[in-house]
């Protein structure tokens, strides 16, 4: 069974790398997406975020190479095959990087899944795993 998920993994003190695969508000289906950011230095605010992936993530390899591989199902619903091996795709990002992984109740639909700012802005502050 598909898990409806978000994942969130800290790259340095100032990137983070998202991946989530859920259903979006009154969506059908679930879908795969990733999204990238910088925070500003102060972290009031990022300096880039969104489809940033390729900026954020570029010096970052096991996030990027993550990245470049599954690209190509951005927005897009997942075979069964294809989940599972996502899904061990990002026990790999586990190992490298800092994260929170939250399976979402499918029951609470429609929802739209997000970490906050605040709770990504302090989350970061703490020291990265040596990738």
């Amino acid at each position: 069974m598909k898990k409806e998920f978000q994942a969130v993994f800290q790259l340095s003190k100032t990137e983070i790398f998202e991946v989530r695969y859920y259903t979006l508000s009154t969506n059908q289906r679930p879908y795969f997406a990733t999204d990238a950011a910088r925070f500003c230095r102060n972290k009031r605010d990022y300096s880039t975020c969104g489809q940033a992936q390729e900026d954020v993530c570029r010096r970052h390899r096991a996030a990027y190479n993550f990245y470049k591989k599954w690209d190509v199902k951005h927005l897009q619903d997942l075979t069964d095959a294809e989940y599972m091996e996502l899904r061990e795709d990002l026990k790999k990002l586990e190992e490298k990087y800092n994260f929170i992984l939250e399976e979402l109740d499918e029951s609470k639909r429609p929802y739209s899944p997000a970490f906050s700012f605040r709770r990504l802005a302090e989350w970061t502050k703490q020291k990265p795993k040596a990738a």
